[in-house]
């Protein structure tokens, strides 16, 4: 069984997205883990529009230090 990641370089796809990702590893017939075996949590900054990787559940921007929010918010 290989691994499943939500880390992209456009969508920044939310942990929720897992639910989509098995459907259609079950629907092409492919072995699957549980969920996620990497996960990212991306949140995007309005002051600066930025997208940022949490790490470490530090919710900061690192592209210019503001708050991030805690929820999803990276394609609103």
């Amino acid at each position: 069984m290989g691994e499943v990641s939500n880390q992209t370089t456009g969508y920044c796809p939310d942990l929720e997205s897992w639910q989509a990702v098995a459907r259609a590893l079950d629907g092409a017939g492919a072995g699957r883990p549980g969920g996620f075996t990497h996960e990212v949590v991306f949140r995007r900054y309005e002051g600066c529009r930025a997208c940022s990787v949490v790490r470490e559940s530090d919710f900061v921007c690192v592209f210019c230090g503001g708050d991030l929010p805690l929820e999803w918010n990276v394609g609103s």
